[in-house]
């Protein structure tokens, strides 16, 4: 097997749900865990029915973050990417990647086949954090 892009996302919902789905599919994507609030968002749901590690917490996944190569932040939460980023200096981390709503975005129309860029569920979402 070739190389392998390990994944975390935090949100199951509207946009975390499709990316999940997709990442699945496809051999060279790890889903190291998924992060809600929400227990029983779609995503979460779909994270325990595949075995995939899970929590309510997005602070647990910034402790695997040496596992992670990516981190995808689609909660709309606009604590947790800054939280995020601050775990991860504070571990010396400058491997994992975040990624936020638009480039979130970007992937879900790109894997719906859409003719536009998908609406934003968290237009507040911009930046680094």
């Amino acid at each position: 097997m070739g190389d392998v892009v390990r994944i975390a996302i935090v949100g199951g919902g509207r946009t975390g749900l499709p990316l999940l789905e997709d990442f699945l599919k496809r051999p060279y994507v790890e889903v190291i865990g998924v992060a809600d609030k929400d227990a029983s968002s779609p995503g979460a749901r779909l994270a325990r029915e595949k075995g995939i590690f899970f929590t309510e917490n997005a602070d647990v996944l910034a402790a695997k973050a040496s596992l992670i190569d990516v981190i995808i932040e689609v909660s709309g939460d606009p604590s947790v990417k800054p939280a995020l980023k601050d775990a991860f200096q504070a571990q010396g981390n400058r491997h994992t990647i975040i990624l936020q709503d638009v480039v979130a975005r970007l992937f879900v129309s790109i894997i719906q086949n859409s003719q536009e860029l998908v609406e934003s569920f968290h237009p507040e979402d911009e930046g680094i954090g």
